[in-house]
């Protein structure tokens, strides 16, 4: 399994974005390729002998690694290819947490709360912990997971108001209290 710059795969890559993750959710496909001029923004797609199976985007900080993106191809789900990817990012970030944020789970009316539970055990079954951390982006509600509770909400907010700037940070956290 390799990791290779999306660009190789951006037809691939802007199909499996758009079938994996609801438009709410998806920030703007030429905003994550742009970031990707900077060390610490990754986009990378996942590639199994020679197949397109997957793509991760990844954003480093000072104690963490965040999970921004990551999806397996329909067809390639359930062979383990999960796991071996977030083995690989554990591997390549070794002083680091690594976190990400998976729908909440505690709102039991959602229509996929099924598959959102299903999401949290992969997670943990792979090493992730709830950290208790809840967050509200652009409306949807989160929950944040790592590999180590170091990571703090400040930790997550911070990061992400460096990669989105001031104002848009305004307007995808309105709905917190962030002092």
């Amino acid at each position: 399994m390799q990791f290779l710059d999306a660009r190789k795969h951006k037809k691939q890559i802007k199909k499996l974005y758009r079938s994996a993750f609801p438009a709410k959710e998806r920030a703007p496909l030429v905003m994550l390729f742009k970031k990707t001029k900077y060390d610490r923004y990754n986009f990378y797609s996942i590639v199994n002998d020679d197949e397109f199976i997957g793509l991760i985007y990844t954003m480093e900080a000072e104690k963490m690694v965040y999970v921004f993106f990551f999806a397996i191809t329909e067809e390639n789900r359930g062979k383990g290819y999960g796991t071996k990817v977030l083995e690989c990012i554990k591997k390549m970030h070794p002083d680091k947490a690594v976190a990400l944020m998976i729908e909440d789970t505690t709102d039991t009316s959602a229509p996929n709360i099924e598959e959102r539970i299903n999401r949290l055990g992969f997670y943990e079954k792979n090493g992730f912990e709830r950290l208790g951390i809840h967050i509200n982006e652009a409306g949807v509600d989160y929950e944040l997971l790592g590999t180590d509770k170091t990571v703090t909400r400040e930790d997550f907010l911070s990061m992400m108001k460096g990669y989105v700037g001031s104002l848009l940070f305004k307007i995808l956290y309105r709905k917190m209290d962030l002092d």
